[in-house]
């Protein structure tokens, strides 16, 4: 994890930041002005197609980490072996261990995309508090349900209740910086008066991420058995979960639509 996702993190984290590679980039204090957000492109992909375009020239490598991920998001970890996920990729067994010794390794590479996908939602944090209007836009681009980065953190994240997980540490904390990002969100919107009296922002934050990855494993196992004039898409239902913490909702300030 960039010492900017870090630092960022809340205070509750499960376990001291792990050293990472040459990522030097360091956030802003809470209130200040956040790094400048990618472009539209960038952040459509980056959180609804899959974690969005590579920076560096696409290889073998970030091929398998792309094959993993996907095997992960729908098997789980325990549930792809390596075996699996090479011959779900194309290649041999021997060519993945060429590039990764492990399945552990396998696992942090994958891990390291889904800090890269928390870290466009950092980039973006004050962006995202502007109104309930970009809140909502958020939700659609960067934590839609059934985005590969949110299948991918919902499956992980579940898994790692057992204390010998692999990822178990780094998954916590992923699931807290997302949580602190729109735990912010709503604190910004209590200072200007937005919210109920009653709500805090911390339990919205934490009721919204908790609803997101909820919804994650419903659009894999209730909604393709249901008909389709059930009327309960996942946008829409995050715009409700928003709208309890808000007062009265304007009328341009409305669920992103159409639903994908």
């Amino acid at each position: 994890m960039s010492e900017r996702m870090a630092s960022r993190d809340a205070q509750g984290s499960a376990r001291p930041t792990e050293k990472t590679p040459n990522r030097t980039a360091s956030a802003p204090p809470h209130g200040t002005a956040a790094a400048p957000a990618p472009s539209a492109e960038t952040r459509t992909s980056a959180g609804f197609g899959g974690f969005g375009p590579r920076l560096a020239p696409r290889d073998r490598r970030e091929e398998i980490v792309d094959g993993a991920a996907e095997m992960f998001a729908e098997h789980g970890y325990h549930g792809a072996s390596l075996r699996d996920i090479s011959s779900h990729i194309g290649i041999s067994h021997s060519g993945m261990l060429h590039h990764f010794e492990s399945k552990d390794a396998l696992l942090d590479g994958v891990i390291d995309r889904l800090e890269e996908h928390a870290q466009v939602a950092l980039d973006r944090a004050e962006e995202l508090a502007a109104d309930r209007g970009a809140l909502l836009r958020g939700l659609a681009e960067v934590w839609h349900p059934a985005s590969l980065p949110i299948r991918l953190l919902a499956t992980l994240d579940a898994e790692s209740v057992n204390e010998d997980h692999h990822g178990r540490y780094r998954m916590a904390r992923l699931r807290r910086v997302h949580e602190h990002i729109l735990e912010s969100c709503f604190s910004a919107f209590a200072e200007r008066g937005l919210l109920r009296e009653d709500a805090d922002p911390a339990f919205a934050g934490r009721a919204l991420l908790a609803v997101v990855l909820n919804l994650a494993v419903r659009e894999k196992t209730v909604r393709p058995l249901q008909h389709r004039s059930h009327d309960d898409a996942p946008l829409k239902d995050l715009a409700m979960q928003v709208a309890t913490s808000f007062r009265d909702e304007p009328a341009e300030e409305s669920a992103p639509s159409p639903e994908a």
